[in-house]
């Protein structure tokens, strides 16, 4: 039944069924202050911007040259700097419609969440293995590089870890093994 209701939920949330929230309906906030909202029609191409143009005709050295003929390639405000696309909520479709824009967002996201989860499935790893020896407070302070890149190499493939811990029931700690203080 659990594994039933998670794959329900997930398809869910992957299909955007997920009820969305709305924001009450009265006197907006900051109702002075200009919109800071833009849209892709608002937007044109940097080298075609002319306050983009006049900060890339400043640039002196080859490395400011460069970087300005890669920001050529972006999307530019009225203000002349580049405005990351980020695309419809329309998952899971929305990547495909705004194709070109994957590496504004969707790319380092995604990378960040990676690496991130390689931190903390090493760390966890290798508490749970430092448990296993006869002096795991020693192991805290004292750290064995030997288990601890053993088990950075096993944190690189936490995403099926996590899988496979999550079905087995092994991901999380037993309600029976946590103490609570205070009255139940």
């Amino acid at each position: 039944m659990k594994l039933l209701f998670s794959i329900i939920t997930s398809v869910l949330l992957i299909i955007g069924i997920a009820p969305s929230a709305f924001a009450a309906k009265g006197a907006t906030l900051n109702a002075d202050r200009a919109s800071t909202e833009y849209t892709a029609s608002a937007l044109q191409r940097c080298s075609e911007n002319p306050k983009f143009i006049e900060r890339a005709s400043s640039a002196t050295t080859q490395k400011d040259i460069i970087r300005f003929e890669r920001y050529g390639k972006a999307l530019c405000g009225d203000d002349g700097l580049p405005h990351l696309i980020i695309g419809p909520p329309l998952e899971p479709f929305g990547a495909l419609l705004n194709r070109g824009h994957e590496g504004d967002l969707l790319i380092p996201g995604v990378l960040f969440i990676y690496i991130a989860g390689i931190i903390g499935w090493s760390g966890r790893e290798y508490l749970i293995e430092s448990k296993k020896t006869k002096d795991p407070a020693d192991m805290e302070i004292i750290i064995d590089f030997k288990l601890a890149r053993r088990c950075l190499v096993k944190g690189a493939q936490w995403p099926l870890l996590a899988n496979r811990q999550g079905r087995n029931g092994d991901l999380r700690e037993k309600d029976k093994n946590i103490t609570v203080n205070g009255p139940r």
